[in-house]
């Protein structure tokens, strides 16, 4: 038989060619359970040989409109159920592929009712990697669907083009596979027939996952049989081979199979006839990759295998499982262990409770060890934290206190499974003990490291030695107080005992486990521990102390004090960025970042990561913000608050998943870090694990009962499982806790009165927080609260008193938040000039945030214009600026007004999806969650519009929630939708 690629001659039934190792189309054909034999997703670029024509009428000439909307551009591949072609979607201005579904075939009930279980099955799979399907049509004899158009090629052919892939490429293509399986299988669907062809690669080499046109969801009676052959012979799993029951393993198995060939270039099974690679994964284990080509990394090597066992239950269990080793390989350079075993997902955070914690911690620095050559993965050391105490000063002199321990710290962090315990917070500890106490001696040190679970802690003495100084120190066991190391060194003046501090740390480092040789951590301290005069020192730490006192006026000057006596002090800056973005100060930030970042030869690796992180966040470049702290946490691993900062970056992009499980590392890394503790809750509630952020909250509290904000995560978590009384209950606790308490709980209370549709209520317990803010001179407090009155005056039909209020709001506040959400009130009550001079000034801001607001009040303007197709430009642009919840919620409403019930009907299941988002949806201690009811008002509208009787179910909803209030303007329009 001939190869349809490279024309060369090669034996009856083979399955690759043998010249160019081009899969045969025979055996990449879909097979099905309802008609075996018949190919179903088998697609070719135009212009190679083709399985079958598409019937009798040939390719739709380019121009021919689809049902009066859609317009074929291009023939983009023909396959055995049909073709696809590049569209233009006239309605809605984008391009969409369109894949119709041959004649012969479109009057067959059965494959009708598996195309429609397609479009069923993949709408409820709504993730980045996972193509969208949008709708199922008919026109002119045709029947057809529309789905999202790549530009790109599939994987088959890139991996034709390249042979195989480096491993780093492998693995950043396979991570994003398995999130799409991920995404899949928590839905429920098995995909089936997963191969190269049903994966695309974008210019971005961003990977989608299409095709899903054999899965079937697996929660469905009846749907799974056995004795049938599903899916494509090459990617089979054995249970597939032999006609058995599948499920989500079976599509990793088939993972395993692609991820063999983008390692090796080559298939795990090599046989002659496609009937006797199905049988060899049933009875024999694939060579490993790295018996092919010693190159590949091992622990990838591992992976394939476990993807790859014949029998189910020893493969990998879930998606997720495959995405921890991937990722833990990536971060160490290898998984968990000789055969890949899941690793504990990261851990995700919170910006506003680190926003002091981060400050100070951010300058704690490190030494960084770089070897020359190339690197060996090094095993991964456990975590270790240390506290170091105050060193005793027997010289007299008070310029050494508290000066010389800072730099131990920084010395001590070299190591990358060292953690230094912040002093600032122990020296707070240490006046809350039984005995309080000032100073942080051995005794306060070891009484904390006992109650914060730290691992070790380091005392230190200082005297005058003649004319020059000896400094001591000794670290201890935190529990049992037994001695692990000591050391000393001598120095002939003050200045010198800096350059002394790596050499006496080096001892303490390697009984705490660090094999970095002495010399090479000295080299690597280079010109971090040098200054101009120890005074810039002392002034340093005297900063440090003020700023993490909350004194940041203060910290300030002595920050700058600091860079005066030291012009090369890189901390100094540091801390000014710091603290000048803590005072809101954010040029200045800029600017002292900057400078930091000039002095790099006098900073740490550790400091250097750090400082760019921080001038990320201050920047609000959330994306280089991940970068950053991914790369601090490739080469410290151990490094609880990059961890900490990493979540709040991704919680500022958005992934609400991810900032879950990078706040989840953080609290593994500092247990009982209340702040760590307090982002996995309120990260977990975010990403919709509501069981979770219950757990994390009680934990919360048991750790600082009288914390406030530990209150408002278990409001949260009781607000997602849909206990309304017990959310009420909690918000009067808090009423209880002080001004600031009864002002959360204000708020919340507030909220939940709007969420049920008791206006009046809600707009007394307002009216009667925002004087109690104006009076104790709170006026960010009291803009929220304004702003939330006049959305409650609003939907009260009082048009003046919203706008009144809109405007007291502005008058308190001029955040991009209050003049976005008094832009929309303006919107709803036809001040449209104001609304758009506020879309104008956030149009200028340089941070994302503020323009994507713009995009979404001119995208209101233009559905109130009743132009959707504008409202629907504007509201992407906002969507592609930051992936805010509203957005999706805007974007379901414009695709509403344009009659796209599909389009429509998947932004709100997007919506639901991420409802925990709609909690807090600007992440300030500002509950939201009254947005979220009207979306069963929509979606009801949308199922009408398709014709499904769920839109009845969604209405009911609407009314269980607001119903008994009877305040609602929209409860008649419901009422007569449900003919009541």
């Amino acid at each position: 038989m001939q190869c349809p690629h490279c024309k060369a001659d090669n034996p009856p039934n083979s399955v690759r060619c043998s010249s160019c190792g081009t899969i045969y189309p025979p055996s990449d054909v879909t097979i099905t359970g309802t008609n075996v034999g018949v190919s179903e997703a088998w697609t070719a670029p135009v212009g190679t040989t083709l399985v079958n024509q598409l019937a009798d009428r040939g390719p739709i000439p380019s121009g021919t409109v689809l049902a009066g909307r859609y317009e074929i551009l291009q023939l983009l591949g023909q396959g055995g159920m049909g073709a696809v072609y590049k569209a233009r979607d006239n309605e809605l201005d984008r391009l969409v592929a369109v894949k119709l579904i041959r004649p012969e075939y479109s009057s067959h009930p059965e494959i009708l009712r598996r195309f429609k279980q397609e479009l069923i099955l993949a709408r409820a799979v709504t993730h980045r990697n996972v193509v969208r399907i949008f709708d199922l049509g008919q026109a002119d004899g045709f029947k057809f669907i529309t789905m999202e158009y790549v530009e790109g090629r599939d994987l088959r052919s890139a991996l034709l083009e390249k042979g195989k892939f480096p491993p780093a490429e492998a693995v950043a293509v396979m991570l994003q596979v398995c999130q799409a399986l991920d995404s899949a299988h928590t839905e429920g669907v098995v995909h089936r027939d997963l191969k190269p062809q049903n994966i695309m690669l974008d210019a971005q080499n961003r990977v989608y996952v299409m095709d899903f046109g054999i899965a079937r969801s697996s929660e469905l009676s009846g749907m799974t049989q056995t004795g049938m052959l599903m899916g494509t012979p090459e990617y089979m799993s054995p249970e597939q081979a032999r006609g058995q029951h599948v499920d989500a393993r079976s599509d990793l198995f088939a993972l395993g199979i692609i991820f063999y060939e983008l390692l090796t270039g080559k298939s795990p099974y090599q046989a002659d006839t496609t009937m006797a690679t199905l049988w060899k994964r049933t009875q024999e284990r694939s060579r490993p990759p790295i018996e092919l080509d010693s190159s590949i990394p091992k622990p990838l090597s591992d992976a394939v295998q476990k993807c790859l066992e014949i029998e189910t239950k020893d493969r990998y269990q879930s998606a997720r499982e495959i995405i921890n080793d991937l990722e833990a390989w990536q971060s160490t350079g290898k998984t968990t262990g000789g055969r890949p075993m899941s690793v504990p997902a990261p851990a995700p955070v919170y910006w506003k409770w680190l926003a002091a914690a981060m400050a100070a911690l951010l300058l704690a620095g490190a030494v960084a060890v770089r070897f020359k050559g190339p690197a060996k993965p090094a095993a991964v050391h456990a975590p270790v934290s240390v506290l170091v105490a105050d060193f005793a000063n027997h010289t007299g002199d008070p310029i050494f206190d508290d000066t010389l321990e800072p730099m131990f710290n920084f010395a001590l962090e070299g190591a990358s499974f060292v953690n230094a315990y912040n002093r600032g917070r122990a020296h707070k500890l240490a006046l809350q003990l039984p005995k309080p106490s000032e100073t942080l001696d051995e005794q306060s040190a070891r009484l904390i490291a006992v109650s914060q679970g730290i691992g070790a802690i380091v005392t230190g003495s200082l005297s005058r030695r003649g004319d020059g100084y000896k400094l001591s120190v000794e670290a201890l066991d935190g529990v049992s107080g037994n001695t692990i190391a000591s050391a000393d060194v001598s120095a002939s003046n003050k200045d010198e005992l800096l350059l002394a501090v790596p050499r006496l740390a080096a001892p303490i480092r390697k009984a705490l486990g660090d094999s970095t040789p002495e010399s090479v951590q000295l080299q690597a301290a280079g010109g971090a521990f040098t200054a101009a005069s120890l005074e810039a020192v002392h002034e340093y730490s005297i900063a440090m102390k003020q700023q993490f006192a909350g004194n940041m006026g203060e910290a300030l000057k002595s920050f700058s004090k600091t860079a005066e006596l030291d012009p090369n002090f890189a901390r100094a800056y540091a801390g000014q960025a710091a603290v000048a973005g803590n005072l809101g100060q954010l040029q200045d930030a800029e600017k002292y970042a900057k400078l930091a970042m000039a002095h790099v030869d006098r900073m740490t690796e550790r400091e250097r990561y750090r400082i760019r992180g921080m001038y990320y966040i201050r920047t609000e470049n959330w994306q280089k913000c991940v970068e950053e702290y991914s790369e601090l946490l490739k080469q410290f691993p151990a490094d609880n608050i990059g961890q900490n900062n990493l979540a709040g970056c991704f919680g500022s992009l958005h992934d609400m998943p991810k900032a879950m499980e990078a706040a989840r590392r953080a609290v593994q890394l500092a247990p009982r870090d209340l702040a760590a503790r307090m982002n996995y809750s309120l990260f977990a509630c975010y990403a919709g694990d509501f069981q979770s952020c219950e757990s994390e909250g009680n934990e919360v509290q048991k750790l600082n009962p009288s914390y406030e904000q530990g209150y408002l995560v278990r409001v949260y978590a009781q607000l997602g499982q849909g206990r309304l009384p017990q959310a009420a209950q909690i918000y009067q606790e808090l009423q209880k806790l002080g001004t600031s308490g009864a002002s959360l709980a204000a708020s919340g209370l507030a909220n939940l009165a709007l969420y049920e549709g008791r206006y009046r209520q809600a707009r007394q317990i307002l009216e009667s927080a925002v004087a109690a803010e104006i009076a104790a001179k709170q006026p960010d407090r009291a803009a929220d609260n304004f702003v939330m009155l006049a959305f409650t005056e609003f939907l009260r039909g009082e048009k003046r008193p919203a706008i009144a209020a809109a405007e007291k709001a502005l008058a308190n506040s001029q955040s991009a938040k209050i003049r976005f959400l008094a832009a929309r009130v303006f919107l709803e009550t036809g001040e449209t000039a104001k609304a758009r001079e506020l879309s104008a000034k956030l149009a200028s801001e340089l941070q994302a945030e503020p323009q994507a607001y713009a995009k979404l009040i001119l995208g209101e303007i233009a559905l109130k214009s009743r132009d959707p197709r504008q409202a629907l430009q504007s509201f992407t642009e906002a969507k592609n600026l930051v992936d805010f919840w509203l957005v999706h919620v805007d974007l379901g409403r414009a695709y509403l007004d344009a009659d796209a019930f599909a389009e429509a009907d998947s932004e709100f299941d997007l919506c639901f999806k991420r409802r925990g988002e709609a909690l807090e949806l600007f992440t300030d201690n500002m509950p939201t969650y009254s947005y979220l009811p009207p979306l069963y008002y929509y979606q009801g509208r949308v199922r009408e519009g398709l014709k499904s009787s769920g839109a009845a179910d969604s209405y009911k909803t609407y009314l269980s929630i607001r119903g008994q209030a009877g305040e609602d303007p929209l409860l008649p329009e419901i009422r007569h939708r449900l003919g009541q």
